[in-house]
Formats: structure tokens, sequence, C-alpha cells
């Protein structure tokens, strides 16, 4: 009995950890989630009894003994050093979604895991596995008892069918078993369904069907720059209150060229990743709606195209990420040029450094200044894990602190553009619009990162715009004006440029304007604009839930923890988001959220919150 409760401690040990990081959970649990908690309890101790026992059986042959600990006990370790560690940054333990994007995206999975530490947290974490299995190796010769053969393989026919069970319910009850047997099902989950490349579905883009739009005989005189900012977030900018200096350069140009610069103060994202927030971008189409619209939907330099302009894409990423390679494969501007394509090393994750791509974006543009241009280019310095130049360091000592390093750095970059436009005498006639795909999480809500949720912090972007006062009229600019009171989003960027370009009745264009679910950004927006921001849809299938957020109030469905959650803030007064005032969501706010998201076939498994 006694070399049982010693064999007993160090499963009891996990365990107990496990019943800490969930112990605000588990009063929430349902008599049923407790009930598959507590077998999952069963399975991962009996585990490992079963492999301590086993290796005391085969103790004499070394190579098999050695074989069963780096291939069954040292991953037991690791899953629940992994899944705590994961919790800490994302306030949920990893799950089926989770190992989907290791599945579908390896390298970018690795990369974020290797930023995410360094050399010496890998060597302490391998260092602790060691002696564990030193203290472990030593306490199997000693106290450890021999099991009858018949016994022992009884046990693991016993306990094979005890995991296969909680397997086949895993999905129904994620998040609900302990951390190494949910990690143990994710990871057969997807062994047993493992997509080829011809059969990946709801996990990355697809290719797009190049609308044909006939060329025009007019030209316009101005040019269109777009800025897509990667994980950019409203809160962190000085431009937009942060009592950090982060954008100095930003700052100096809205005072320089307040005529001309407006800056939106309430800008919504319609997703917090950016496979899906890119493209929406570019083509003005919300994840909620059906991927047949956007794969059909023409891109905003497809605009340009049409106008004769030259055109070109200058990214800092890689477009083998979530295969934007296959979404742009059709793709034919003047200048297309990013990570793959500019034999520059990786730099801060799957990108390579901003400085490079601001260089090429200043290179095309003097080299196109003569006639009209319309580019799109996309930076990717406040991506995780933020890397910037030494010399550009203010502030240390936290992920925050590295971040806004990042964001500084990144205006220094802006005014190096901002310079060149100046410089080349460009200002008077080009319309630069700048906008963020989602925003990103430093630990508020217990998360790291932007994925895994829809609070304020990651959908909350910048968006501002600079257009020369003589390209509008009065109506436009006091539009553009009220505009930047209003809840507006970065799906309004496309049709405010089929307005500037005067394209709203060309006949090729017609067909897919009506597809917009965004707004002009020179006609007033409606008072009661609501925008639907979505992780989860035909394309992505990470388990975030839902957003709906209205100019003074935000609603979220979590559905990545257990018990789904419902949340309501209201986020002009409550910024942060800190008190879920759920309890106070009125009958004729919920009505207004139901009759919004029904239209949407991708909301339809959310309407029965509603009921």
């Amino acid at each position: 009995m006694r070399a049982l409760l010693k064999l007993l401690i160090i499963p009891f040990f996990f365990i107990g950890l496990d019943i800490y990081f969930r112990s605000s959970l588990l009063p929430l649990y349902s008599r049923y989630q407790l009930f598959f908690y507590l077998i999952s309890m069963l399975v991962s101790i009996g585990y490992f009894v079963l492999i301590v026992s086993l290796l005391r059986s085969i103790s004499h042959k070394k190579w098999a003994y050695y074989l069963i600990i780096v291939v069954f006990l040292i991953p037991w370790f690791v899953s629940f050093i992994a899944s705590f560690s994961f919790y800490s940054m994302n306030g949920i333990f990893p799950n089926y979604y989770t190992f989907l994007y290791f599945k579908t995206e390896p390298k970018s999975a690795f990369m974020i895991i290797r930023d995410a530490g360094g050399w010496k947290e890998l060597l302490m974490v391998l260092m602790g596995i060691l002696v564990l299995i030193f203290l472990l190796h030593r306490f199997i010769k000693s106290h450890v008892l021999l099991v009858k053969k018949q016994l022992l393989l009884w046990g693991f026919i016993i306990h094979a069918v005890l995991f296969q069970s909680l397997v086949f319910f895993q999905g129904k009850y994620d998040q609900c078993a302990t951390v190494d047997v949910n990690f143990a099902a994710c990871i057969q989950r997807h062994a047993t369904t493992w997509d080829d490349f011809e059969s990946f579905n709801g996990t990355g883009l697809s290719l797009r069907h190049k609308p044909k739009l006939r060329p025009l005989k007019t030209k316009k005189k101005f040019n269109v720059v777009v800025v897509i900012f990667e994980s950019l977030r409203k809160r962190s900018l000085q431009i937009y209150g942060h009592k950090h200096a982060t954008t100095p350069n930003l700052m100096a140009f809205s005072k320089q060229y307040g005529d001309g610069f407006y800056q939106f103060q309430q800008p919504a994202s319609v997703s917090s990743t950016t496979m899906l927030a890119v493209p929406a971008i570019l083509t003005g189409i919300n994840p909620c709606q059906d991927s047949s619209v956007l794969y059909h939907q023409p891109l905003i330099w497809e605009l340009g195209q049409m106008l004769n302009y030259k055109t070109f894409f200058i990214s800092s990423h890689t477009l083998e990420w979530y295969r934007f390679d296959r979404f742009f494969s059709k793709e034919n501007l003047d200048v297309w040029w990013n990570q793959d394509n500019s034999g520059h090393p990786y730099y801060n994750d799957l990108g390579h450094n901003d400085g490079l791509t601001i260089t090429k974006v200043n290179q095309t543009i003097n080299a196109f200044s003569k006639e009209p241009f319309f580019g799109v280019f996309q930076l990717n310095t406040t991506h995780f894990p933020y890397e910037s130049p030494e010399k550009y360091k203010k502030w240390s000592g936290t992920f925050s602190n590295n971040y806004d390093n990042a964001v500084y750095y990144q205006d220094v970059l802006i005014g190096r553009f901002l310079a060149n436009l100046k410089q080349q005498k460009l200002l008077e006639n080009t319309v630069v619009i700048f906008a963020s795909d989602h925003g990103e999480s430093m630990l508020e809500h217990h998360t790291m990162g932007h994925v895994e949720n829809y609070y304020s912090e990651a959908i909350s972007i910048p968006m501002f715009a600079y257009i020369p006062p003589s390209l509008l009229s009065k109506e436009e600019a006091a539009a553009l004006r009220y505009n930047c009171g209003q809840l507006t989003s970065n799906i309004d960027i496309a049709p405010t440029l089929v307005d500037l370009l005067d394209l709203n009745n060309n006949k090729d264009l017609m067909p897919f304007l009506s597809h917009y679910m965004g707004f002009s950004l020179l006609k007033p927006i409606p008072n009661d604009r609501k925008v639907i921001s979505l992780n989860n849809n035909q394309i992505a299938s990470f388990n975030t839930g839902l957003s709906v957020a209205s100019k003074d109030w935000h609603y979220l469905f979590r559905t990545n923890i257990v018990p789904n959650k419902e949340e309501f803030y209201f986020w002009k007064k409550d910024i942060g988001e800190l008190i879920n005032r759920n309890k106070q969501l009125k009958k004729k706010q919920r009505q207004e959220i139901l009759q919004f998201i029904q239209n949407f076939k991708v909301c339809e498994k959310y309407l029965k919150n509603f009921q």
C-alpha cells in the first residue's frame, strides 16, 4: 500500500496543478463536464501508473526501457508544461484548433514557440525533465513493485477503452479533460483525420476567381497608397492617447497636414486573424459573408488597374502563410514583392525587416512618380515577437514595452515613407489610407496575441487617412470629419476607394458593389451601424465565437472556453472591457443582435443563444 501511495505522488502532483489552473472554471462546469473531468483524471493517473509499471518489468532491457521513457513518459511531462504555459498566455488550454495551427502552419507555429522563449528557458525545461527522469528512474528501481504481465495487459486494455471514450466525446467537452489527456486526444483526432493538400478545407485561403473588369480610357491624376499594419492595436499609439511616445512622426504629420488628415476614433476589425482580416481589407468583404463572395470580389488594386494606374503590392510577410500565395496566384501587378521573392532572411517570425520594405516602397514610388500609381504595402514589425533594432528600443522590462518599441520603430519607418512623398512633391496628389488588420492582447483578459479573443484590444484598431483637400468636395470632407467619431471598420476602405475613384456607376463593378457590408467614409455612416468580427467560417477554423459591436456596446459569445460565455460591455465608457454587463443586456439589444446576425449562414450556430 505504501508503495502504491508513493507511486501516486507524481501524478497526484500534476493533477493538483491542473485543478489549480482551472479552479475558477470548475464551479461553472455542468455535472456532465465534471464527470468527464473526473474520468480524465483516472485516465491520466492510470497512464502514469501503467507506464511506470511497464518500465519496472523491462528494466533489464536497457534499449526498451529508455525508448519507452523517450516515447511515452517525456511527452507526458511535456504535455503538462506546454499546456500550463499556453494557458498562462492565452487564458485557455491547447485545443483542437491549436493543434490545427501546428498541422497546417508548422513553420510559423515553431517560430512562435522559438520566439516565445529563448535558449535559456528551453534549457531549463530540458534540465527539469532530465532531473525528473533521473529521480523517477531511482524511484522505479527502489519502490515500484513488479506487476504480473497479464494484469498489466488488462490494465492497458481498460485504459485504452476509457481513453478512446474520452476522445469520442472530446469535441463536445473540449477543455474539460486534464491537460495531458486533452493534449493526447487532440493529437489523436488530428492523426486520424490528417488532411492532404487538396482536401485542405476551412483552414486556409483558396484560389480567387478574378472578375473581368475592362480598363477605362480615363485616368485619374492622383495616387493611392494603402498601408496595412500587422497586429497593431489602437491603445498602444501615442496618437490615440498612449502614455509612451510611440508615434511622434504620425503626430507631427497629423498636425502639419491637419486639413487633410482624418483620424478615426472607433475603428473595429472584422476579424482578429490576418488570414481573414487582410482579404477583408483588400475586398471589403466581411468574414461572416459566404466565402464564394470573397473569392469573386475585386481586390482594391484592380480598381487602380481599371484606371490604368501603375500598381504594386509590397509586403514584409511570407505569402506561403495560410495560403496567401494561392489566394494571390492570379495577380498581375507592375511590382510584386514580398518575403518569399525578396531574398532577405526571416526577421520577426515569418517576415523580414520592415526597413527593407520601406526602402522598396520608396524606390517603387520614385520610379512611378511621373504617372499615377496605386499601391498596397504591408508591414510586420508589430507582429510577435515584436523585434526592433537596438537603437529604437526606448522601453524595457515587459511584453508591452517590447511591443511599444516595435510601434515606435514602425512609426520611424512610416516617417521615412511620408518624408519621401514630400521630397518627391507627391503629397499634393497622393491619398494614403492606414489601417491595421487586427489588434493585439498584452495579457489583458489573461490572453496574449490576438486569435483567441475579440476583446477591444484585439479588434480595436488604428485607422486614419490623408486625403489632399483639393480632391474632396465640401460634403465629402464634412462626411469624413463626421465619420471620425462614428463606428468605422477596415472593410470601409474598399467602398471608400470606389467612391473616391468615381467608379460607383461602372457597369462592370455594379454587381460587386452590392456585396459591401462596409460604408464609404465619404458619406455619413449611420448611427446604428454594427460590425461582426469572426475568426471561424468556411476559411478559418478558430473556435473563438462571435463578436458584434455597435457604437456604444460590444457583445461577445466565447466558444473556446468551457462553459461557453456570453459577455456584454459598454466599450465607450469601459475601454478596457473590465466589467461584464451581460446581465444588463436588454431584450431590445438582444433582438437587434439576433436580427443582424441571422442574415448570415455562418452565424446560424449562434442563434440558439438568443432564443
